[in-house]
């Protein structure tokens, strides 16, 4: 894993968050770099000043090997299955020049041009009559109209006419049936739910089905709350107990006796919401089934939230997570815990900034999650402070009375607790999440 990357979403959380905190006398945290942004702002910077990002010059080769390999695409039988093969295909390529860490990884642009390059292709190919070559590249554009996002799969499908008007009448209708149901797939509404003993990883599955109830599947969204909301896992599968089982094997040990149940508030999937971010906030340390769903899982996500809206049940709304952070409550009540367990009160600048930075950023219904990883990863931001400052020595030293309170409040079990208690006892702080350069761009 590359630490490097991280800065995008700590570059936005640290805007997000002077923005929206409160005035603490004694704030300890070292001025954030000037070029400490997303890459969505520095782009929109670069662009501003007359310089509109380039064309990668990693793309043509790219666009190349995926075309090369889309032969694999003409297995499939119905459309789940050419769905899941070319969201394979374009995966396996994402994930190869993630580790390489391109430059310029434009995605949203590469999926583009990939749509033109088959067109291209397939054309060269028809003019010569080697089907082993055209065939594919219609596959590939009919699977991506349902992978894209709808601007994504707008183009697409663009192209797909194209393609389909060049094509002679013989060899267009010699073409199954189903592939034009691609961009038909649509929610069912159906939502099953379930998180780990911490409550820091959430799976929301969800029902799909092509028109007429075709390859009816579910799709998963494992998503990671521990630190900044991110995608952890995606992928169909063919049913919910399926879906649940492959989200126990990936999360381990803390989800190995949670079963899914049915969401019955779908304005309560804040996870979803908070999730859906694009390109400019890759890590570089995504894994394969997260790059294998880079673009459907943002479409499966528009597809339910479309769905749940004509249902009159929508997600919530969006909202930042760093403004009109209620932290009164907390810090009156742990302050009063502290008290009675130490026989005085601990210091209100370092409990302040202890609990803002806990509670800035929190999803709705997350804010005791004390899991390790999420202890960890208030720690890494903790590394942005002062280090001598009187208030970071004593914020830090607050921090495991402050992971003890919270899972007391939601009767954590000893077995849970203590190992949250001992990762915040720790004096090796992790790297800072900003201690590097980022991807660039």
């Amino acid at each position: 894993m590359s630490p490097v990357s991280r800065g995008r979403k700590t570059g936005k959380r640290k805007q997000d968050k002077q923005r929206g905190r409160r005035a603490i006398t004694a704030w300890p945290r070292v001025a954030p770099s000037p070029l400490d942004r997303p890459q969505s702002v520095l782009a929109a910077f670069s662009e501003a000043l007359g310089g509109p990002r380039r064309r990668p010059g990693w793309f043509d080769e790219s666009l190349a090997v995926v075309l090369e390999r889309a032969g694999v695409l003409m297995a499939a039988q119905g459309p789940r299955e050419l769905e899941d093969a070319a969201a394979r295909l374009l995966g396996a390529e994402q994930y190869r020049r993630l580790e390489v860490h391109e430059s310029g990884l434009w995605f949203d642009w590469w999926f583009t041009d990939l749509a033109e390059a088959a067109v291209i292709r397939a054309r060269d190919a028809i003019a010569g009559g080697d089907l082993d070559v055209w065939q594919p590249c219609l596959r590939l554009l009919h699977a991506m109209t349902g992978l894209g996002s709808p601007a994504l799969a707008g183009q697409a499908h663009a192209r797909l006419g194209r393609l389909t008007k060049s094509l002679p009448r013989d060899l267009a209708e010699s073409q199954p049936r189903w592939l034009h149901v691609l961009p038909k797939i649509t929610a069912t509404g159906q939502l099953w739910q379930m998180h780990d003993r911490y409550g820091g990883r959430i799976a929301i599955i969800a029902g799909f089905a092509y028109p007429g109830g075709v390859d009816p599947s579910v799709f998963l969204f494992d998503i990671d709350v521990c630190g900044f909301t991110t995608l952890a896992g995606a992928g169909t599968y063919d049913e919910v107990e399926q879906a649940a089982a492959a989200w126990r094997a990936s999360v381990g040990q803390d989800a190995a006796d949670t079963a899914p149940g049915p969401v019955q508030a779908p304005q309560t999937l804040h996870a979803l919401v908070h999730w859906n971010e694009g390109e400019e906030t890759l890590r570089g340390d995504e894994p394969r089934p997260v790059m294998d769903n880079w673009f459907r899982a943002r479409r499966r996500l528009h597809d339910l939230a479309e769905t749940l809206r004509k249902q009159r049940t929508p997600l919530p709304a969006w909202r930042s997570l760093y403004h009109d952070v209620q932290a009164e409550p907390s810090l009156a009540a742990f302050t009063t815990w502290y008290t009675q367990r130490h026989g005085h009160a601990p210091d209100p600048d370092a409990t302040a900034a202890l609990v803002y930075e806990w509670l800035e950023g929190a999803l709705p219904g997350t804010e005791r999650v004390v899991a390790p990883a999420r202890v960890r990863f208030i720690q890494t931001l903790m590394n942005d402070w002062i280090p001598d400052h009187p208030v970071t020595i004593g914020a830090k030293t607050l921090l495991p009375d402050w992971i003890r309170w919270n899972g007391e409040q939601d009767n954590l079990p000893t077995q849970l607790l203590d190992p949250a208690i001992a990762t915040a006892s720790t004096t090796t702080i992790p790297a800072d999440p900003d201690g590097g350069p980022d991807h660039p761009l």
